[in-house]
């Protein structure tokens, strides 16, 4: 719908009005990467939201609140701009030196780290935990052979 020069205001002033909108997400398809969101009585079709890679899986959640931008102020072409704080999602650190994310995270691929890892749960990998993982070796000490056994971590 085209708005034509010194016609229909209110519909001109209803676009700008709807260009960046603040709502919360009451319906996900998780299948289709898309979010419906309510805005004081009007509730969105389901919208895409961005995110900041496509090989990056951050999912929204009902309640959440968003920005809607839609491009020349027409809600159907809206997109979400994940989330926004607020009293009963409050941020899960206060803390300015570190990123933190409180969710279950799964990584495919590679991980590289420089510095130190620390855990406050248990690690595990292929099948094996840290905390209870023993190794068993030998080695020679001259002509003696020896076998020794590492004790199970504290």
């Amino acid at each position: 719908m085209s708005i034509e020069q010194g016609k229909d205001i209110s519909e001109l002033f209803r676009r700008v009005n709807n260009i960046i909108r603040i709502g919360k997400v009451v319906s996900v398809s998780y299948t289709n990467a898309k979010a419906k969101v309510k805005i004081g009585k009007i509730t969105t079709d389901y919208l895409p939201w961005l995110t900041p890679s496509t090989s990056a899986w951050i999912p929204l959640k009902n309640g959440e609140q968003v920005v809607v931008l839609s491009p020349n102020g027409d809600l159907r072409m809206g997109m979400i701009l994940p989330a926004l704080y607020q009293n009963t999602k409050s941020a899960p650190s206060k803390d300015s030196s570190k990123i933190t994310i409180s969710a279950d995270i799964e990584h495919k691929g590679n991980l590289s780290a420089t510095g130190n890892i620390k855990a406050t749960g248990e690690v595990e990998g292929k099948g094996k935990k840290l905390s209870t993982h023993t190794h068993e070796f030998s080695y020679n000490a001259g002509d003696t052979p020896a076998t020794a056994t590492t004790e199970q971590p504290s």
